[in-house]
């Protein structure tokens, strides 16, 4: 009897999200902070960007076929660089023969090398793989540069045969897509990765290798209920900032045509591990999420952030689509807003 009442409890604050998460605020009210990047230039189409700045030259790196990349001096004007990939790798097609694309690119710098973690999957599955590159040099012109391909480092298989959207390994559920590479205040690394099957997870690395961590656990600091009309949530990144950790994700389909309702939510921490809460403190783990950004006037889909320092400054990185385009994708970059409550804020500052 006591189970079945703390499962019906379990059923009922889930319920009880779905409730909250479907009757409360889903867009953003307020005159956004301006996209920084020139449409006009080479942004496009960029899905799933992820922004570096290395040797006084910025790089945004985009899903693609083989892992195209952009670069640009100013963060204005964009033009197509190169790709990281000449051929899908060996690893890659032999782990997932269907394998068609470099996915959800996450670059990083660790240990006097860059970091270019990566992924590839099943379209409207869980089976998936996540690799990694490294490079001295992210300067196609530069003697240092070359990227190193290190193959495997997490991989999500169907838990049972002929089932490809109940994945993971024999630990865990999760699907190994969207990892972010991040480092917290002790200098240990982590990734936090993951998406609707299993939530978004969190794993501690070997420093050497940037594998899981031999005998570590997988913890999920984000879920949504799986029996509402759009459970989609995906492509986290974490951001530490005066005591908390800041876990941004994406919410639904990224790509329902003109009923695309992807957006930016956040919530924070004062562990890494959580537990997560949004700014009405409701945990991650059961829907919880801030709404950040949901559409900027004729562009929608706005979503699959990154997030990128400099001089002081926090901007957001994330795509977003125009639809009196077929829903191209172009690359967006906005100031942060740091608000006095601690939360971030894409809104402009009132005059």
């Amino acid at each position: 009897m006591l189970r079945i009442c703390r499962r019906l409890k379990v059923l009922s604050l889930l319920a009880l999200s779905t409730l909250l998460m479907s009757c409360g605020q889903s867009r953003v009210d307020c005159v956004l902070n301006p996209n920084v990047a020139d449409p006009k230039t080479i942004t496009s189409p960029i899905h799933d960007p992820s922004l570096i700045k290395s040797e006084d030259a910025y790089f945004v790196y985009s899903s693609s076929h083989l892992g195209s990349f952009y670069r640009s001096d100013n963060l204005r004007e964009w033009r197509l660089a190169g790709q990281v990939f000449e051929a899908l790798p060996a690893w890659l097609v032999q782990q997932i023969p269907q394998a068609d694309h470099i996915g959800a690119p996450d670059l990083a710098f660790y240990r006097g090398r860059y970091l270019y973690f990566y992924q590839s999957h099943i379209s409207n599955t869980c089976n998936a793989a996540t690799g990694l590159a490294t490079n001295l040099s992210l300067d196609p012109n530069s003697a240092n540069y070359q990227w190193l391909d290190h193959g495997l480092i997490l991989r999500s298989k169907p838990h049972y045969a002929d089932i490809d959207i109940y994945c993971g390994d024999e630990s865990a559920t999760f699907n190994a897509i969207d990892a972010h590479f991040f480092v917290d205040p002790n200098q240990t690394p982590w990734l936090v990765f993951g998406s609707t099957i299993g939530g978004i997870k969190l794993i501690e690395l070997d420093p050497l290798t940037l594998k899981p961590l031999p005998g570590a656990e997988f913890t999920t600091l984000a879920q949504r209920f799986l029996l509402q009309n759009d459970p989609i949530i995906e492509a986290p990144h974490l951001l530490y900032r005066q005591g908390y950790f800041y876990l941004f994700m994406s919410f639904n389909h990224c790509c329902r045509g003109a009923d695309t309702q992807y957006q930016v939510r956040v919530g924070r921490s004062r562990d890494i591990a959580g537990p997560y809460l949004d700014a009405n403190g409701w945990p991650l783990y059961l829907g919880g999420g801030t709404p950040l950004i949901a559409r900027d006037g004729n562009y929608m889909g706005t979503g699959h952030s990154d997030l990128f320092s400099e001089n002081g400054q926090d901007w957001l990185v994330h795509h977003a689509k125009r639809a009196d385009e077929d829903y191209r994708a172009y690359l967006h970059i906005r100031k942060l807003r740091w608000l006095t409550t601690g939360w971030p804020s894409l809104c402009a500052e009132p005059a």
